[in-house]
């Protein structure tokens, strides 16, 4: 009996002992399989550069050459020939193919003017030219430089002119820009009105004497023509 009493009683005073005592441990679990090893990383690969873009057409394309200066647009033209004398001419330059002149003359008797157009269709280190031409020289008295005038014609010569009109092809050697030489042959259409009258005494040995008297004649004659000229541009 007393057995049965003590049974509970034990039980009731190691119970907090129990209650205290650490549960066993759980069964370890196994150890974590170890992280796969990092392969090392690989090299960088060079990426290669974009190559430069393509020139465009016009950079391939040679560059165009200078432009070229123009031409002197204003000269000076001294000449000489049949039958214009001496001539001094202002020349101006419209365009490189087409001169255009004008200026005074003397031919040792009279002093005039003429005028003209030039026309040079290529231009080479000879080039060929086409040049056409006026000029007027006014009346002079011939009596004064010719000795020997007859008595019935010195009347006429006391005031001598003539007009003529010139045309003509030639060749031109030089530079369009500096200085240019030039010659050139053609014809000239030349005419000339007098002023006056002459009378021509017939002879007295004629059987059948006349007596001729002229008033204000006009002469009219085509007649060879030459000229050489210099040409300064400035």
């Amino acid at each position: 009996m007393r057995l049965r009493l003590l049974s509970p009683l034990l039980v009731m005073l190691a119970w907090p002992a129990l209650a205290e005592e650490p549960a066993p441990a759980a069964a370890s679990a196994p150890p974590a399989a170890a992280p796969p090893a990092q392969a090392p990383p690989a090299p960088a690969l060079a990426v290669p550069a974009p190559p430069p873009p393509a020139p465009a057409a016009a950079d391939l394309a040679p560059p165009p050459p200078p432009a070229e200066a123009p031409l002197p647009k204003v000269g000076l033209r001294i000449g000489t020939g049949l039958p214009d004398g001496v001539t001094v001419a202002l020349v101006v330059r419209p365009i490189p193919s087409l001169r255009l002149q004008a200026g005074p003359s003397w031919n040792y008797i009279a002093y005039g003017v003429q005028a003209g157009v030039t026309i040079t269709p290529f231009r080479w280190a000879i080039s060929p030219v086409l040049e056409a031409s006026y000029g007027h020289y006014f009346g002079a008295d011939l009596n004064k430089i010719v000795k020997d005038i007859p008595v019935e014609l010195q009347e006429l010569a006391s005031s001598v002119g003539y007009d003529y009109f010139n045309g003509q092809i030639g060749l031109e050697f030089g530079s369009p820009r500096a200085f240019t030489f030039s010659l050139g042959a053609g014809l000239s259409y030349i005419w000339s009105d007098l002023v006056g009258t002459a009378t021509i005494a017939p002879d007295p040995a004629d059987p059948n004497p006349a007596r001729v008297t002229v008033v204000n004649p006009s002469l009219r004659a085509v007649i060879p023509s030459v000229r050489l000229g210099m040409l300064f541009y400035f």
